[in-house]
Formats: C-alpha cells, sequence, structure tokens
C-alpha cells in the first residue's frame, strides 16, 4: 500500500512538458493563406518511478493513455483579410489638348491581402480638389477604365487598345499586382491652364466574376469556414487613387489695325481716308498659350466701300505679306476666284482668304501679322 502511494505521489509530482507539434503553418499573421487548416496538439512526458511512461496527445490524433483524458480540438481554418492598395503611377500630371482623345493615366491595383481576389474598378471626375498642388476646375469626357494585359500581346505597362479590353480585374493572385487604365477624351472646350481631376475606384469582388459579384464581410462570430474580413484603412474593401489632366494649348487672340498709306493728293504726306486713299490693314495672331498653333488660316472681308488693292508687296509682286515673329516675311498672291498659282490665297468676292501652303505655326509667345492693303471706293 506504502508502495503504491509512492508511485501515485510520483505521478503527481512528475515534470510535465508540453510541446506545439507538427501540422503547423509557420507563416506571419497577415501573410497566411485563406483556407489553411492549422491544426496544433499538445504532448505530455512523464515518468512514474523512474521510469518513462508512454507520451499523451492532446486531439486532433487522440490520447494514447485514455486515464489521464483528452485535450480539446484546436483545429481551425485561416480567413480572408482582404487588403488592397491602389496608387497611381507617373507622379505628375498628363498634359493633353483640347479635343484631344483616348488620353490615357494610369495606376496600379495591388492585392495585399491574404488570397486571390477579383476587383470591380470605376473612373470618376472629382469636382473641386487639389491634386499636385493643381485645383480641378474642368471634366474630361468619356471616361473608360482598361486593365494591363501584356500576355496577349501588347507592351507591359502601356495601353494597347487591341489587347486592354477588360475592364474589371477578374483574379489577382495574393501579393499581385496589376497596372489598371483610364482613358478619356477632353472636351474641345477645355481652355489652356485648366486641370482636370479624376480618380479610380477599385472594390473587392469574388474571384471569377468578372468583378460582378462584390465581397461581403461576415457577420458575427467566426464560422467553421472560410469568413470574410475587411482589412483596408477604410474596412470597406475598396480604395482609390487620384490623378490629373493639365491642358496646354494654344490661346489666340487677334486683334487688326488700319494705317492710311497714302491719298491721290497728299501722297503719303499728311494723308487723309479720302475717296481713292489707300489702307494698309495688319491682322495680328498673338498665341498667350503654351504650345504651338499650327495650320492657321484666316479669311477678311472687307467693307464694300472699299476695292482689294493688289501688287503691293515684294516689289509689286506679292499682294499679302505674312510675317511670323522675327522670321522673313512670306508673301502670296491673293488672285480673285480660284487659287490658280496654289499657294493658298485668294479672294471671293470680298473676302480674302490666306491659308498659304507654307503653313502659319505661332508658337507659344509668338505673333504672327498679315498685311494687305485697300482703296476707299
Amino acid at each position: 500500500m506504502i508502495s503504491v502511494i509512492r508511485q501515485m505521489k510520483t505521478v503527481l509530482g512528475a515534470a510535465v512538458l508540453l510541446s506545439s507539434l507538427a501540422q503547423v503553418q509557420v507563416a506571419s499573421a497577415v501573410g497566411t493563406d485563406a483556407g489553411v487548416t492549422v491544426s496544433n496538439r499538445a504532448t505530455v512526458n512523464y515518468t512514474v518511478g523512474t521510469v518513462a511512461q508512454a507520451p499523451i496527445e492532446s486531439s486532433p490524433t487522440g490520447n494514447s493513455n485514455p486515464g489521464v483524458g483528452n485535450g480539446a480540438n484546436t483545429t481551425f481554418v485561416v480567413d480572408n483579410r482582404i487588403n488592397l492598395n491602389v496608387t497611381e503611377l507617373s507622379g505628375n500630371a498628363t498634359l493633353v489638348s483640347p479635343g484631344q482623345t483616348g488620353v490615357v493615366t494610369a495606376f496600379t491595383v495591388s492585392n495585399t491581402g491574404n488570397a486571390t481576389q477579383g476587383y470591380q474598378l470605376s473612373a470618376s471626375n472629382l469636382v473641386g480638389g487639389a491634386v499636385f498642388g493643381n485645383t480641378d476646375n474642368t471634366d474630361v469626357s468619356n471616361l473608360r477604365v482598361f486593365v494591363d494585359n501584356p500576355g496577349a500581346g501588347g507592351s507591359a505597362g502601356a495601353y494597347d487598345a487591341a489587347f486592354d479590353t477588360a475592364a474589371n480585374v477578374d483574379t489577382l493572385a495574393e501579393d499581385g499586382n496589376v497596372v489598371v487604365f483610364i482613358v478619356v477624351d477632353v472636351p474641345l472646350t477645355a481652355t489652356n491652364g485648366q486641370f482636370s481631376n479624376v480618380r479610380l475606384q477599385a472594390r473587392a469582388a469574388v474571384p471569377g466574376t468578372n468583378g460582378a459579384t462584390l465581397e461581403a464581410e461576415t457577420a458575427g462570430a467566426d464560422t467553421a469556414g472560410i469568413d470574410i474580413v475587411f482589412g483596408d484603412a477604410g474596412r470597406d474593401a475598396t480604395q482609390t487613387a487620384d490623378d490629373q489632366y493639365s491642358v496646354q494649348s494654344a490661346a489666340l487672340t487677334i486683334t487688326k489695325a488700319s494705317t492710311l498709306i497714302s491719298d491721290p493728293f497728299n501722297g503719303t504726306t499728311n494723308q487723309k481716308a479720302i475717296p481713292g486713299a489707300v489702307i494698309e490693314y495688319v491682322v495680328s495672331i498673338a498665341n498667350t498659350g503654351t504650345v504651338s498653333a499650327g495650320s492657321i488660316q484666316l479669311s477678311d472681308t472687307l467693307d464694300a466701300t472699299l476695292t482689294f488693292t493688289t501688287g503691293q508687296y515684294n516689289g509689286g509682286l506679292a499682294d499679302v505679306e505674312i510675317q511670323v515673329g522675327a522670321a522673313p516675311a512670306t508673301y502670296c498672291v491673293a488672285e480673285s476666284g480660284a487659287d490658280s498659282n496654289g499657294d493658298g490665297c485668294n479672294r471671293a468676292g470680298q473676302t480674302l482668304n490666306v491659308n498659304p501652303t507654307a503653313s502659319i505655326t505661332v508658337a507659344a509667345t509668338q505673333t504672327a501679322t498679315v498685311r494687305f492693303r485697300a482703296t476707299i471706293n
């Protein structure tokens, strides 16, 4: 009896060693894949007297010594922690001109969660607010979103209309990222120095639904399945990033001045605006914008009291003088009717048309002048 009691005391006083053994997924808390089953069991080693006994284990493997008891089940499934980032790529505004179509800005959508994810994408004009230090004061039109698809044959990170046709992200692996483009048209009414701010929004969607089915967070206590947890900054599985279109345009102003050249009685001294007097008109086209204006054409309809005067320039060989900035002057002959010599100038009745074959281009801050003369009837 005394021997039995001593044995019992030895068991009660035995050193117990607990250890977590195999079937454990070793990973960071935010990095373990959703759906991974994590199982842990504890092992107890002990002696009776000086004799080591068979270890006993907790569930799920079962207990080799039913007399000591079973531990609780420690198996669970890792849930889906949804997280994402949307970032603008260029770091500056995209320069555009009025009327330009198919202009592109680029973003990156990153899956920073622990499961494959889909994303529903959308683009919108912002109202007010500053991007890159510039306040929004106009809108672009025809906003579209496309996902980069370099595997189909396009260039990675560059918009290619032939290949980049998907409007949503169907599937994106964890730790993966994809380039997304906003493509817009710029209204012809946009003016130099205006800014249009746009926003790309990405919302987590069930993978394989092409963005059509949005993810829903699992409510209530943890379930036995894979629960959904929104882990992004706003806890709404939605992230955005902003970009900007900066309108760079020519800004033309036109002025017209007249100077008396001569009259039939006073010649070129103290001349008066009397019938028979010759007047020179100077049309000035100034570009106060930030880019060049090209293919400038001019039409000017003279009053019925005037008659266009020919042969006034280039030693009597030309009817119109054209000068851009400090460049040498050029000339054309404004024939009545069709432009038979093909220099781009002609007259249709009282209307002078100047569209020279050497196209008039006025750079930013430059001024072009067009001179011609008429006689008072």
